[in-house]
């Protein structure tokens, strides 16, 4: 109860702050070591950015449940008969989508080690090796094999609102924040959750590093974390885990990516406004590579601009991408304030050049009718990119 108590405030605090001034829903240490990838007994510190456990979350009540055998399919087990071992649910109300899911990908995945088979889980980069005792290849517990790391079902919650605010005063926010938007969710580093219920978690792994500048081969955009059961921890706190799927990097192998790329002869719509892929937890929707046309998208500095989806409504979202962030680097619009949502490395975009990025050739009427739902001054208050010029 005094955790709920002490979030509200800081919703109220946030609503409280001047229009793109960053408000974290975090203490700063936290929000540090979260950023910044650091780990204690083997665990990423994201534990404050969890609105709540895998338990409190399902006993709520909110969230629908998966179907049985959903926690307990193996790897060996998946295949294409039963959609590789993925289950997700999701259920919706008036304001929220409610999704579960076993953290399990839709598509095959070959065992995977980071920097190759009989080497070990840290690259050159990293200024603290958390793990100098780990071999890929070896028997290191659950969701490990001779050839490589596989995934191992983990029960995931995440309550996400079905529309996002871009005129909310407590803009930029921080990229993994649930709270101050209303949401909630049970894995600290998500970011948000991809179509098919794997969680999206941030640029950076192996501590502050970004999976590119790491060397980090990342098949559809995810791999496994490092399998830590059979290792003794130093000192009270959580026992390991075994490897959990999740995402970095964009999920080309989804529908909405090759909606673009199976070739013009099979359908191919590389011209057109890409389809959606996910949802952030501020409730914006994120969409593949491609902006009207088969136009590179005009993104601000989190990562997401105001312009037409695939549906044809102009609305705040933002793109994948295979560069940093990949998906988001703070929840939007930037308003060019995304330098003061980062810890450690800075993982902006650099934007287009102005407070409120728009896609050229979007509506200024559509737009300011997409405003007007909150505030149809808001605009008047930033610059604005040169949308106009198509």
């Amino acid at each position: 109860m005094i955790l709920k108590v002490l979030k509200c405030l800081l919703v109220i605090q946030a609503f409280a702050t001047s229009n793109g001034s960053f408000s974290p829903s975090v203490l700063e240490d936290e929000m540090v070591k979260c950023h910044t990838g650091f780990r204690v007994n083997l665990r990423r510190q994201c534990d404050a950015y969890r609105t709540g456990s895998s338990e409190e979350l399902a006993g709520s009540g909110e969230y629908p449940e998966l179907e049985d055998g959903c926690n307990s399919i193996t790897w060996r087990e998946a295949n294409q008969d039963n959609n590789w071992g993925n289950c997700m649910e999701m259920t919706m109300d008036e304001e929220f989508r409610y999704i579960t899911s076993n953290s399990v990908p839709d598509y095959y995945m070959n065992p995977y080690c980071p920097i190759g088979l009989g080497y070990g889980y840290c690259v050159p980069q990293e200024v603290t090796c958390f793990f100098p005792d780990l071999t890929c290849g070896e028997d290191n517990g659950a969701g490990t094999t001779e050839y490589g790391d596989i995934w191992v079902p983990h029960l995931a919650h995440f309550k996400i609102p079905l529309v996002g605010n871009p005129t909310r005063p407590d803009r930029p926010g921080d990229m993994y924040d649930a709270v101050q938007v209303g949401a909630e969710k049970d894995m600290g580093p998500a970011q948000g959750v991809a179509i098919n219920g794997i969680n999206i978690q941030g640029p950076n792994d192996a501590g502050d590093v970004s999976i590119d500048e790491g060397g980090f081969q990342l098949a559809c955009g995810g791999h496994v974390t490092p399998p830590t059961t059979n290792i003794d921890m130093p000192g009270p706190g959580p026992a390991g885990s075994p490897p959990l799927y999740h995402y970095h990097k964009s999920p080309d192998c989804l529908a909405p990516f090759k909606n673009a790329s199976i070739g013009f002869a099979h359908g191919a719509q590389p011209y057109s406004h890409a389809q959606l892929t996910g949802w952030a937890l501020d409730g914006f929707g994120i969409y593949a590579y491609q902006d009207v046309d088969g136009a590179a998208p005009v993104v601000d500095q989190c990562g997401g601009h105001f312009g037409p989806v695939d549906s044809g409504e102009v609305l705040y979202h933002y793109h994948s991408r295979p560069i940093v962030p990949y998906h988001l680097a703070c929840q939007g619009p930037s308003l060019g304030q995304c330098d003061s949502t980062q810890r450690g490395t800075n993982y902006c975009h650099p934007g287009c050049g102005a407070d409120v990025c728009v896609q050229p050739g979007t509506s200024e009427d559509d737009l300011h009718a997409y405003l007007a739902t909150w505030d149809d001054l808001w605009l008047d208050q930033y610059t604005t990119n040169d949308f106009q010029k198509y």
